[in-house]
């Protein structure tokens, strides 16, 4: 026998239901709609710009070279108060703070941060102790030496610093041993060694390159620093420049002598070439080399080559080294004096 749905005593029969009250419904409906149509906007304008940008014809095809650049590195000694509020927020929606983070933690042993500027990476280098219950390792780093050309910059990072790290040393977070120092001073002259005397372990520049007037010069002067007869020595260095979209490189380049003014940085320089150029003279090679953004944010990873390093710790045989009488013979035809 087929049992009947029960009636809700409380509705007369043959009479509908209540309606739903749909009015909240309809009001987030509205503002998603609304929200939606306002990014849509926003986005299609966003891109009519760049289309217009990048239509126009570059008025100055000879921008992009160095000797074209006025050096705009003084333009530091202005912004350092006003710089991380200009460009926090564009490298937090663009990624650049993970490439940051990704890059210092790659840093060990005594390390030089060239161009340190405002100490935009003092958060992410591994400096931390070894537990108590030793569920966690020492931390990579033994030193860090932050130098850059403006005193107003290097002011602001050493008070970062300062706000970052107070007290961690007697409480739980850095490591007893670790030595910070901070420096005023130009990467293209000498630069100090590390605290033990000796060259860098790991030399690092993040949005460097873009400032000097002499970028190559800068890195080979860098190489100087590193301890290139330890073939776990890295440079490393998150850069930002020429695009491999020929329309892109034409925005850049129609923009860069007003962003050079205000920003002290020329955008639109080839830093694959550049750093290509300083490894070629200085016996590095790139292990590691990564682009983002459209090809206009570089991230590299330089080390010795092999020669290079048994150059610098005087190997027998090698160029610069040692005595070459004292070189392995090249099997039994070496005994016979053919080489």
């Amino acid at each position: 026998m087929a049992t009947s749905t029960p009636i809700d005593p409380s509705f007369p029969i043959g009479e509908p239901a209540p309606a739903t009250d749909t009015t909240a419904s309809t009001k987030r409906r509205g503002l998603y709609w609304a929200v939606s149509s306002l990014f849509g906007a926003a986005l299609g304008f966003y891109c009519l710009q760049i289309y217009v940008a990048a239509s126009k014809p570059c008025l100055n095809p000879q921008i992009a070279e160095l000797t074209k650049q006025k050096d705009v590195a003084d333009r530091y000694d202005y912004t350092a108060d006003s710089f991380d509020g200009e460009i926090g927020l564009s490298e937090l929606l663009m990624g650049v703070n993970k490439l940051r983070r990704k890059l210092s933690q790659q840093c060990r042993g005594h390390v030089l941060e060239v161009s340190c500027g405002t100490g935009r990476n003092l958060g992410y280098y591994d400096i931390g102790k070894k537990s108590a219950d030793n569920s966690r390792e020492e931390g990579k780093v033994d030193s860090i030496t932050f130098i850059d050309l403006s005193p107003q910059m290097v002011d602001v990072c050493q008070k970062k610093w300062a706000a970052l790290y107070r007290g961690q040393k007697e409480l739980n977070g850095m490591k007893p041993t670790l030595n910070v120092r901070f420096m005023t001073g130009s990467a293209l002259d000498g630069m100090p060694l590390s605290p033990t005397g000796q060259k860098y372990d790991t030399i690092i520049q993040t949005m460097g390159l873009c400032s000097t007037p002499s970028p190559t010069e800068l890195l080979t002067n860098m190489v100087k620093h590193l301890d290139t007869s330890n073939p776990q020595s890295r440079i490393l260095l998150l850069e930002h420049g020429r695009s491999y979209m020929p329309w892109l490189n034409n925005i850049l380049d129609n923009s860069a002598k007003k962003h050079a003014e205000i920003h002290g940085c020329w955008f639109n320089r080839d830093i694959g070439a550049l750093v290509e150029d300083a490894a070629s003279q200085t016996g590095l090679e790139v292990v590691n080399e990564r682009r983002h953004h459209f090809g206009t944010t570089w991230v590299f990873e330089l080390k010795p080559k092999v020669e290079t390093v048994q150059k610098a710790a005087g190997l027998p045989g090698v160029e610069g080294g040692q005595a070459g009488t004292d070189a392995p013979s090249c099997g039994w035809l070496g005994k016979l004096g053919w080489t």
